[in-house]
């Protein structure tokens, strides 16, 4: 394969602390970097790079790994625009919220979702990320949801079924939750299970409780998808606790917690992602990163 140095970097983080100034992210000075075909084969400083079949001058700059951006939702159409400046100017306004978004998504066709995923991530690339999670959860139906996760399937490995995203407002089970939960846990999730690599839920009040959050996560991992949850975003609840019980990869937003939750966090496996941009485009309290981080959290 070909080989490239990239030359004349200021600054190279490698999140290696083994490398360079031995601190957590591996700094080095005035670096380089060796690409093999795909892959990273030396990093190091630039007087001792190998010789390579091209070189590119980094003119200076820093070079720091990708971003990986863990939670999105980028299979949607429509928008709530009117809902955001209303809020955002403190007048009242008529929150469809998610079921807003179900109603456009379901309308739109595969080629305007497909459209939109590689339009949002290809700005996400632009802005340096190179790894992206996304999720279904604005389709509701089996047919929708499996269609999310095809369609986002086809530009990022890291697909999230999220079925259990609220319970929809069908006349089926606007009524009978209990027979939404037995939906997603069964025909939904023999669709969308070939398509996906993580399952979510919202557990939350209005949304999914403990109990049947725990059973769709465990329907889930026995058709070997990871567990991630959506924890704690609106107020105390047992989403993190539920989590960390599950040995989630994340507990996501974790906005209300207890001091309970923050030790659960501390001490078990399950990361926790803080989405601030969630609070500040709802005008909610901001998430404790300070009470996570001096707790050892992860």
């Amino acid at each position: 394969m070909t080989t490239t140095a990239l030359t004349n970097i200021a600054s190279l983080v490698t999140n290696d602390p083994s490398l360079g100034d031995g601190t957590p992210i591996g700094l080095i000075q005035n670096a380089a970097v060796v690409i093999d075909g795909d892959r990273i084969a030396w990093v190091g400083e630039s007087s001792k790079a190998p010789a390579t079949d091209n070189a590119l001058d980094a003119g200076g700059r820093a070079a720091v790994p990708g971003f990986v951006d863990s939670h999105s939702h980028l299979v949607f159409a429509g928008d709530r625009t009117q809902e955001f400046n209303a809020r955002m100017s403190g007048r009242a306004y008529s929150a469809g919220g998610i079921r807003t978004t179900v109603a456009a998504t379901r309308a739109a066709t595969d080629a305007e979702l497909g459209a939109n995923v590689a339009r949002y991530l290809a700005e996400a690339l632009r802005q340096g990320t190179t790894t992206q999670e996304t999720k279904s959860g604005y389709g509701l139906t089996v047919h929708d949801e499996a269609r999310a996760l095809r369609i986002a399937r086809e530009q990022t490995e890291e697909t999230t079924y999220l079925g259990a995203h609220i319970v929809p407002p069908d006349p089926a089970y606007a009524t009978d939750p209990a027979a939404y939960v037995a939906l997603v846990t069964g025909e939904m999730l023999d669709a969308c299970a070939p398509h996906a690599r993580w399952i979510d839920v919202f557990c939350e009040q209005g949304a999914f409780d403990g109990d049947q959050a725990r059973a769709i996560l465990t329907a889930g991992r026995a058709k070997g998808l990871h567990p991630r949850v959506h924890a704690n975003q609106l107020s105390y609840g047992p989403g993190v606790q539920l989590a960390v019980e599950l040995d989630a990869a994340s507990a996501d937003h974790c906005t209300h917690l207890t001091d309970a939750d923050v030790d659960a966090l501390a001490h078990g496996g399950t990361v926790a992602t803080l989405l601030p941009g969630a609070e500040f485009s709802t005008r909610a309290a901001w998430p404790d990163a300070r009470r996570l981080l001096d707790a050892g959290a992860t």
